[in-house]
């Protein structure tokens, strides 16, 4: 299979994470709970199924509505907000709209991306070239999204061998390794299931760490990718012990990555 990778590159200080390969069912999959109320905060009026008064936003209530909205392929470059209560949007100020116009417009935010009015707890950013830009207030909620999305990617090359006949049952991925998969990516992390290694019914994943993470996400092709990038390790699935290990060349990292190994 072609572009079946997941690239990650997260900013833990912002709460922040920039990725391809993970789409918005991985994101509705991953959440332990849909939010009640979104902001279309690129005004997308066709697909809301109201508008604010006071900030003249367009929004989506009801989880249903918002589930059925992210599910839709159809719809590109969705950009939202949540936000807990239809009265909170009256109490925003005219530099607090124009703060969440600014936001969706250039896709930072000029504070924060978190309002103490709105108690938002995501904030999702989706582009042309496939690229997901999401905030977390709690950061741990991308556990999960990370988690489903590997499996997916998986299940998905296992399913396109012809000679796995039965569809591939995953055991969770442990926290450990999700939470060391996305240190690394602080430096622009590929996990490359393009280029996957398989024998004795063990998976091996190769892991990709950009070399040049400042230029992150300016590729043409998916050559550009991986030849911008060198092989730390590999994700690892055993088929017959069910078990997922990590195993990182630890030679290879720049150096003020040694902490997360230790």
């Amino acid at each position: 299979m072609r572009d079946n990778f997941i690239y990650i590159n997260a900013n833990l200080l912002r709460n922040m994470v920039s990725t391809h390969g993970i789409s918005s069912d991985d994101f509705v999959n991953g959440l332990d709970k849909l939010p009640q109320n979104i902001i279309l905060l690129n005004d997308d009026r066709i697909n809301a199924n109201n508008v604010n008064a006071h900030t003249k936003f367009s929004v989506i209530n009801g989880k249903d509505s918002i589930q059925k909205f992210l599910l839709n392929k159809q719809i590109v470059n969705k950009k939202f907000m949540d936000f807990e209560r239809n009265y909170d949007l009256n109490l925003l100020l005219n530099t607090e709209i124009a703060s969440l116009l600014y936001f969706g417009h250039m896709g930072l935010p000029m504070k924060s991306p978190f309002s103490s009015k709105l108690q938002n707890k995501y904030v999702y950013l989706a582009y042309k070239n496939n690229l997901l830009i999401t905030y977390y207030r709690n950061f741990s909620d991308f556990n999960h999204i990370l988690e489903i999305s590997i499996k997916r990617h998986l299940r998905d090359l296992h399913s396109s061998r012809r000679m796995f006949q039965r569809p591939l049952s995953l055991k969770p991925v442990p926290l450990d390794v999700l939470k060391l998969l996305i240190k690394l990516s602080s430096e622009g992390l590929v996990i490359n299931f393009d280029s996957i290694l398989g024998r004795h019914r063990l998976y091996r994943i190769p892991l990709l760490l950009e070399n040049k993470p400042q230029n992150h996400y300016v590729w043409h092709t998916q050559n550009d990718l991986y030849r911008n990038t060198i092989n730390i390790g590999y994700l690892k699935y055993d088929i017959i012990k069910s078990k997922w290990d990590i195993d990182i060349k630890s030679k290879l990292l720049p150096k003020e990555m040694d902490e997360f190994l230790n």
